[in-house]
């Protein structure tokens, strides 16, 4: 049997060339603009309708490690990869590059 995780809704908007992406997950919203304009609007049209936290730029989400700068987006798994080494007790192992 495979355990897949999916979105439960993704949302795309494009305004003139500008594009805002809203992910809904469970009780978790996630969005993100090429025009910060959008996101603060969309904040606050949020804001008037439910009573929800802030919680600043993503840095994690469902186990991924999210790392934001102006050379892109990148995402990794470096935590679940440690908890997992912890869990089958594997470090004090050596690393080898893999190809």
């Amino acid at each position: 049997m495979y355990n897949f995780c999916n979105i439960d809704t993704l949302f795309l908007r494009k305004v003139k060339g500008q594009i805002i992406l809203v992910q809904i997950y469970v009780d978790d919203i996630i969005f993100g603009s090429t025009k910060p304009s959008m996101c603060h609007k969309f904040a606050s049209l949020m804001k008037s309708e439910y009573k929800l936290s802030m919680m600043g730029e993503l840095t994690s989400f469902l186990g991924l490690q999210i790392k934001q700068s102006e050379e892109g987006i990148f995402i990794s798994q470096g935590k679940n990869v440690s908890d997992m080494l912890k869990k089958f007790e594997l470090t004090s192992c050596s690393s080898m590059k893999t190809q």
